[in-house]
């Protein structure tokens, strides 16, 4: 018998990763778990190709709390697990902190709780149900961002950024074979209204950029799938070349660079090279482009005044000056108060 797309989406991920199989058989997987379509869809796939792969997986869902609804959806995906037959987990989200990217704060806390389920299940990977028109959209994002070939590689099927495997076995999909898919079993998934919000970057860019691209190319996902493929292929070379012409110091929330290195680089490697300071330092963005632009003239500056650098450059980071050295990090709450800020939204 045929499978249906994305059980055979998630079978054929861990056929072609045999030592990863070996790794989540017989092992606890901490499957993000909403409620919605996307998440249903991976969920039930998982449940029902279980017997055959030796999966175990178990529905970890994270309540922002955003809304007053966030309660009675966190019981709804509960329903939708225990009518699948998927162990249940609920974890709440801490407060917003002040002068904190509301979507930042969100993608933060959602991945630091799936981390803790996963360590408290003794789980063996993080799986998440993002697909391909999810990683057309991060692509856009970080383009709209200035993003180096890093983060243009936007999302990886495989990541060990949280310290145990992020696997993503959905990204070759549409959502709306997740949606079908989801249906076809009965089930009504939740309808969460924030992913209706119009403040969020990445609802613009999927609700408003998207279709004005699509309607002029139609492949516009398909095209910026591709070149997230050929940026996870360059990015290696990238990065090494970066790394040997600014010999950077990452440390705790921060990396530190000579400031004559980064000021003998051509303009055009900019955003490549402060995109990799920001990641070293664990920025989840790179700086935006009003911020490269007042780095520049502030070293230019330098030059024939010798004052010190210092200038914000957005989610709550700054670039800072120490005698030759400069350094992107994150103030604490107290020096953080009055920074202006320059949001560049979630991306991933």
């Amino acid at each position: 018998m045929t499978m249906q797309p994305v059980e055979a989406a998630v079978a054929g991920f861990f056929a072609r990763r045999p030592e990863l199989a070996r790794t989540v058989r017989d092992a606890p997987l901490a499957v993000a778990f909403s409620g919605g379509p996307d998440s249903t869809a991976l969920l039930r796939a998982m449940r029902l190709r279980a017997p055959r792969f030796a999966w175990r997986p178990v529905a970890v869902h994270v309540d922002h709390r955003l809304d007053d609804g966030s309660a009675r959806r966190a019981r709804t995906a509960a329903r939708i697990a225990a009518r699948l037959g998927v162990p249940f987990q609920v974890h709440v989200a801490r407060s917003l902190p002040a002068g904190r990217s509301l979507e930042e704060w969100a993608r933060a806390e959602r991945y630091r709780l799936l981390v803790a389920a996963a360590g408290s299940l003794g789980a063996a990977a993080v799986l998440t149900a993002h697909h391909r028109l999810d990683q057309a959209e991060t692509v856009l994002l970080r383009i709209l961002f200035g993003s180096g070939t890093a983060g243009l590689g936007a999302m990886r099927p495989v990541s060990n950024r949280l310290g145990l495997p992020l696997l993503r076995p959905l990204l070759d999909l549409a959502p709306g074979a997740l949606r079908d898919y989801a249906a076809h079993g009965g089930i009504e998934p939740v309808d969460d209204p924030t992913n209706r919000a119009s403040g969020p970057r990445r609802n613009f860019v999927r609700r408003r950029l998207l279709p004005v691209l699509a309607a002029e190319v139609p492949d516009i996902d398909e095209r910026l799938v591709r070149l997230a493929r050929a940026a996870r292929r360059a990015e290696p070379t990238v990065r090494r070349l970066l790394d040997e012409a600014l010999a950077p110091c990452p440390g705790e929330q921060s990396c530190e660079v000579e400031a004559e290195a980064l000021a003998r680089l051509p303009a055009s490697l900019w955003p490549a090279a402060l995109a990799r300071l920001h990641r070293l330092a664990g920025a989840a963005y790179p700086p935006t482009r009003n911020a490269r632009r007042e780095l520049a003239r502030q070293l230019d500056r330098r030059k024939t005044s010798g004052r010190s650098v210092g200038c914000d450059c957005g989610g709550g980071w700054r670039w800072e000056q120490s005698r030759d050295r400069l350094r992107v990090l994150r103030p604490g709450p107290r020096e953080n108060q009055g920074i202006g800020s320059l949001e560049v939204g979630g991306l991933e």
